[in-house]
């Protein structure tokens, strides 16, 4: 009796793994797809990560940047200190921030962006 019971408790445990691996198959599928989207409409892609407060180590804040060929698009910025993050999303414009200020590190974060 002891043997079934071992077996019953592999076979579930198999069960769940090869349900896991097809959860796992299929929404890798669909975030390949979702990648592919966003790469066509926006071929300029770039991420940088930085350091903008003196008491948080390392390099916890990042720029995402996504441009199409015309250098138009937006630039995500998120800022993490120890007590909160905050997330900015502002259009960019052929290279330009539209109707707002952008920072050094945006502005420099767009310059690696956009390829010569």
């Amino acid at each position: 009796m002891a043997q079934f019971h071992i077996f019953i408790t592999l076979a579930n445990s198999l069960a769940l793994f090869y349900l896991i691996f097809l959860f796992y198959k299929k929404n890798q599928k669909i975030s390949d797809k979702s990648l592919s989207k966003i790469t066509d409409n926006f071929p300029q892609i770039g991420l940088t990560r930085f350091n903008p407060f003196n008491d948080v180590g390392g390099n916890q804040s990042f720029i995402l940047v996504l441009l199409d060929k015309s250098n138009s698009g937006v630039i995500i910025t998120s800022l993490h200190n120890r007590d909160n993050t905050r997330v900015y999303a502002k259009q960019v414009k052929g290279g330009q921030g539209v109707g707002v200020t952008l920072s050094k590190e945006e502005k420099d974060a767009i310059k690696k962006t956009i390829k010569f």
